[in-house]
């Protein structure tokens, strides 16, 4: 997730610095209905700044969000994707998650989308699961924050905000 440079004097310097959320839809077409399941991994996970908190939801847990590189070895902040609604052949759906712990299909607590090896789907309830559909499309929010100026080096007038995330997506 290119966001960009920022400018040094945009940047909070006792707070983060939110940026406006993005929207983004994760929409995957199958030739046949098809129930699909999703995880995400952090590209530059060893870039997350620590201790951010994402707003409107209030989030924190370092295990909800992704790194935005580095300034001189310094992480400069994090992402989260806030969930939305999905939906399958174009009917809402309820989000659903899973854990290895546990494989059991149940409403996430957090209203964001976490680290794999956590993983993702969409269906009528967690007793049936996952749904089978030819499209599915998961609306969602970038949330990216900036941890506070007095932490960065003031090496630079400007900060390269750049995260990096794969979705895998596995079908059922």
């Amino acid at each position: 997730m290119d966001l960009g440079k920022l400018s040094a004097k945009e940047l909070n310097v006792v707070a983060q610095t939110n940026f406006p959320e993005k929207d983004i839809t994760l929409k995957i077409a199958c030739t046949a209905p098809a129930a699909v399941e999703f995880a995400v991994t952090d590209g530059r996970g060893d870039t997350k700044a620590p201790g951010l908190v994402f707003s409107p939801t209030g989030f924190t847990g370092e295990n909800l969000y992704y790194g935005l590189g580095t300034v001189n070895g310094v992480a400069i902040g994090g992402f989260g994707l806030r969930v939305g609604t999905p939906s399958a052949d174009q009917q809402a759906q309820k989000f659903l998650v899973r854990t290895p712990d546990n494989l059991n299909w149940r409403t996430p607590r957090s209203l964001m989308v976490s680290n794999a090896p956590t993983s993702y789907s969409w269906g009528e309830d967690e007793v049936k699961g996952p749904i089978a559909a030819t499209f599915h499309a998961f609306p969602m929010k970038v949330a990216a924050a900036i941890r506070p100026a007095r932490d960065l080096p003031v090496t630079t007038d400007e900060y390269k905000v750049d995260g990096f995330v794969t979705f895998d997506v596995y079908y059922l």
